[in-house]
């Protein structure tokens, strides 16, 4: 829009693929315009220029801390008018968060477009309204604290922070974003009220809305909101502390309890614009609007995924395939100043790290001296441009990278990346890497697992054990927001936004999707508002996705779901067949995983290299997974793709040839992941509690570590293939397609594909649920040398999907856990007490059997007692008192508008469309959904909760470093 055009208060400024920037004349801050009118949602995103390179020493953590603190309210958003600011955004259904990072902080929203004023308007109060109390302080400072000690948890995060501090030895990169312990601890309240003081103001932020909205009414609701609110009245102070070049190499060692060596190779390397020295405010605005001709970071970028993207990646090759390592990933900086190139490795058990070491600085060596072939060249651009196009899909996904853009440069850095890589030469990559790829610009540092000379059983650490007593449930602990399985790997190899963590994570991050699906994409907490209207199926208004799906079914059964859209130019996959863990011989755990995982290691007609190389050769990612009932898949590419993904698909599971040399390979990584479980104390917390929970038999029952190494071992290539034989078909089949992609074009590569997969008839699932629990359990499994403790309270729950009170269910359990920050259990043990970083509930996958149903909690040991008891008192009210209505209201309100949310992008929209034909739920479930939440009655919710919440029938389990008779607090009441 012209400058005529435009609302009062605003001015144009410049666009450019889509992004309009505009200017509030009033203060100066500057907004940004994209529209994406794929779904009816929008995502509204503020971004700060301050982050931990704005600390020194004494206030390190100060941005991440007050970060927290603006959630604790405003005169108009606070916990007294009803109308705290968690609970206003989850009544809606709203997917928000905020986070901070060593450039900046940036808060956000994607609403249900109809609700983008509450968006602007909460955002506009709480840059200068928010309440900075030191009371809310004292509380918050000790959930920061347990998220900082659940970082300490984790040995790859451990290293990074230490190797980070060592090679910048001035510039403020040398403070973890979260801060050092003792600053987080004691840092005053006067302190966190200057740095706001400081630097939220509008000129020192940007706006940014992407989504399904009218630019000129989101212009004046920018106006509306933000033009009252002044500019800084003094200038906003600027970091202008270099970083010295560094003189020759530096190297740490970490020794802690673990199962697994790591090591971490940083080479110096220049900030997002090429620049080698900090740059002020002015001095990096001049230069993002005039970029250079030449910057590094690009092919630094590209040596990054030709390194470690794939199976067909240097590193890959050299260490993963000799058997060396169990995993190799490397991340290129892209920072406002001057960053390090990444390497980082997860050492084989057996190897020696400094033979790892060697391997990994001669293949620097090499590619310095000779460079990349012109194939790793294009390869890696390829990959990168995919990444580049999945990063723009969905309205949370395209503010994210703006985001990351004007953090470290502007808005234009977004728009011109794909450009960028793609003219990266050859010769670039062999340039930069002889120039940053040198001894003396290096810092190198090794994680070595500590023992205390028990010899290894190759299955547990010997600092790990279990004990077990009985005794009252009110006697126990708890941690863990949730998150129970382990990622493989710390971070992608090929984005724009930073890989390594940000604060605040999401406390459920690493989740295993696939055992959440059915719950995690229908539910989303919710808590009371007054200041937010609420969803109901008559406000969100009728959808006819239904019309719009084509559904193919096969001779043989196999079932083909495709959803055209066309808001990218990708496409996502979401497959399933009936073979999981429950089919597998009970004598043979983790056969099922071994036979999913084989099926990407080579086909009668292609290797496991040649597979790989033609679809990362363009960027498209197929990956399998098992849940207790199904092998998963998921995958995407570009449009012009969708051959290619399919086909390799049918190759992979038709005609798979399991290589026994692959198998043992296999086996061996499979091994080392499992070895690396048994330090993680939140995937230790829920191995044991399904054990005492659930019967061998029950397909929720994980068996011990060492029993599952000793069975991957005895693993041969003649029970994969009987394992294949007997479950693998076409008659299970389920596939999922959702992007641009024409309809009747998917539809004959699935039947050219898939007509000859037919495969043994689909066996009926049979598992009856387990008796009730009489009484309570408690066990404490030991983990040593670990900063939080992560605690589990539940039991097996009779919650199946096809259950009549499933969505009563549901709700009873969003009310009381689903969210950390607005449940009930969040406002006590989180908000009000501060006992944690994270705590929640949930039924874990009900699907074609009854899971468990568990509170997941993460706290320091000395305040086990106290958070147990807290969560405990608050599950008693809950039953004995049962859901409010104006509650129940905000439930049914979250759970529409979060649904209606995360259809926003294909991956979404394929998941939402297996959901429905797996359950046998129908064409029209989507737009059924809103309907079926609005029925539920309270008299129907209640009567959930005293069937699945019986809060003396619980088992509880502790997995960190802490033992039965360590010191506590006093239990609550």
């Amino acid at each position: 829009m012209q400058n005529d055009e435009l609302p009062d208060g605003v001015e144009f400024v410049a666009e450019g693929d889509g992004v309009c920037e505009y200017r509030l004349r009033a203060n100066g801050m500057k907004l940004l315009l994209v529209e994406n009118r794929v779904a009816p949602v929008v995502t509204f995103c503020v971004l700060y220029r301050v982050g931990s390179r704005n600390e020194a020493v004494g206030h390190t953590g100060s941005t991440h801390l007050l970060e927290h603190m603006l959630f604790k309210g405003t005169p108009t958003f606070n916990k007294e008018l009803g109308t705290q600011i968690a609970a206003t955004l989850q009544k809606i259904g709203a997917d928000f968060n905020a986070t901070t990072w060593y450039d900046r902080t940036n808060y956000y929203e994607t609403v249900p477009s109809d609700q983008l004023e509450l968006a602007v308007r909460l955002e506009a109060d709480r840059m200068r309204n928010s309440f900075i109390a030191d009371s809310d302080r004292q509380s918050e400072m000790t959930v920061v604290r347990n998220e900082l000690e659940r970082g300490q948890n984790e040995p790859m995060l451990v290293l990074d922070e230490a190797v980070y501090a060592t090679a910048f030895r001035e510039h403020p990169y040398h403070h973890p974003t979260i801060g050092w312990r003792s600053d987080v601890e004691n840092v005053p309240t006067a302190r966190l009220k200057e740095f706001y003081d400081t630097f939220y103001h509008p000129d020192n932020a940007t706006a940014i809305v992407v989504g399904d909205f009218d630019p000129r009414d989101a212009l004046a609701l920018v106006v509306k909101h933000f033009a009252g609110v002044p500019a800084s009245a003094a200038a906003i102070p600027e970091v202008y502390t270099d970083e010295p070049p560094q003189e020759g190499e530096r190297r740490l060692v970490v020794r802690r309890a673990g199962e697994l060596a790591l090591i971490q190779i940083a080479f110096r390397t220049p900030a997002v614009l090429g620049q080698t020295s900090v740059l002020s405010r002015g001095e990096l605005a001049a230069r993002a609007a005039a970029p250079p001709t030449e910057n590094d970071i690009y092919p630094l970028v590209v040596l990054s995924a030709a390194l470690s993207s794939g199976v067909t990646s240097r590193l890959y090759q050299a260490l993963v395939e000799e058997e060396l390592a169990v995993s190799a990933a490397t991340n290129c900086d892209q920072f406002r100043d001057p960053g390090l190139f990444n390497v980082y490795v997860t050492v084989r058990p057996g190897v020696e790290p400094t033979e790892v070491e060697r391997v990994v600085l001669a293949e620097f060596a090499r590619v310095a001296a000779e460079g990349l072939t012109e194939s790793e060249v294009e390869r890696a651009k390829r990959q990168i441009l995919a990444e580049v196009a999945y990063n723009r899909d969905g309205t949370f996904n395209v503010a994210s990278q703006i985001s990351e853009a004007e953090a470290v440069a502007d808005w234009r850095f977004y728009r011109d990346y794909a450009a960028n890589i793609s003219r990266v030469t050859q010769e670039d990559a062999r340039r930069v890497a002889a120039k940053y790829f040198t001894e003396e610009n290096r810092t190198v540092g090794h994680f070595i697992p500590k023992s205390d000379g028990t010899p290894d059983d190759d299955a547990r650490d010997s600092a790990t054990n279990v004990s077990t007593s009985g005794g009252d449930a009110g006697d126990a602990e708890s941690k863990g927001g949730g998150d129970i399985s382990v990622s493989a790997s710390l971070m992608k190899p090929v984005q724009l936004v930073p890989r390594r963590v940000q604060y605040n994570r999401d406390p459920r991050e690493g989740e295993t999707a696939a055992a959440e699906s059915s719950v995690a994409a229908e539910m989303h907490a919710g808590k009371s508002s007054s200041a937010a209207e609420a969803n109901t199926p008559e406000s969100v208004g009728r959808t006819d996705f239904a019309s719009r799906v084509a559904r193919a079914e096969l001779d043989t059964g196999a079932t083909l779901l495709v959803l055209e859209n066309r808001a990218t130019p990708t496409v996502s996959l979401r497959a399933s067949l009936r073979a999981g863990s429950f089919f597998e011989p009970r004598e043979r755990p983790g056969l099922a995983r071994i036979t999913a995982d084989m099926l990407e290691r080579g086909t009668l007609r292609r290797t496991k290299l040649q597979l790989a190389s033609d679809l990362e050769g363009v960027g498209a990612q197929l990956e399998f997974s098992t849940d207790p009932f199904a092998v998963n898949v998921s995958g995407r590419a570009l449009a012009q793709d969708v051959r290619l993904l399919i086909e390799a698909l049918a190759e992979q599971l038709r005609e798979p040839s399991f290589p026994e040399d692959e198998l043992e390979k296999l086996k061996q990584q499979t091994i080392a992941a499992i070895k690396e479980q048994q330090s993680n104390t939140r995937h230790r917390a829920y191995e044991r509690f399904t054990q005492v929970v659930f019967d061998p038999a029950n397909p929720f029952h994980l068996p011990p570590g060492e029993q599952l190494v000793a069975s991957i071992r005895s693993i041969n290539a003649g029970d994969v293939r009987g394992f294949y034989k007997e479950r693998f078909g076409g008659r299970s089949l389920i596939l999922s397609v959702a992007g641009d992609a024409r309809a009747p074009e998917v539809e004959e590569i699935f039947r050219e594909s898939f007509a000859r997969f037919g495969g043994p008839a689909s066996v009926a699932v049979e598992v009856s649920d387990p008796p009730p629990q009489e009484g309570a359990r408690r066990e404490v499994v030991l983990v040593k040398d670990k900063a939080s403790v992560d605690v589990l309270i539940g039991s097996a729950a009779p919650l199946r999907r096809d259950a009549r009170d499933y969505y009563a269910a549901l709700i009873a359990n969003s009310a009381l856990g689903e969210s950390t920050l607005s449940s009930r259990l969040g406002l006590q043990v989180r908000d009000k007490e501060g006992l944690t970083y994270g705590i929640g509930s949930r039924f874990r996958a009900p699907s074609l059997a009854a899971g468990p149903w568990y509170i997941a909690v993460s706290v320091n040991p000395q305040n086990v007692e106290r958070a147990i008891g807290s969560a405990l008192a608050v599950l008693r009210e809950y039953v004995e008192r049962g859901i409010r209505e104006d509650e129940l209201a905000d439930e049914k309100s979250s759970a529409i508008g979060s649904f209606k949310v995360a259809l926003s992008t294909n991956a979404g929209l394929a998941e939402a469309l297996w959901n429905a034909e797996f359950y046998g739920l129908g064409l029209d479930y989507v737009d059924r959904f809103p309907r079926l939440i609005s029925e539920v009655t309270a008299e129907e919710v209640n009567a959930a909760i005293r069937k699945y919440f019986r809060p003396d029938h619980l088992t509880v389990v502790l997995a960190g470093d802490t033992a039965q008779d360590a010191p506590s607090a006093t239990p609550l009441p």
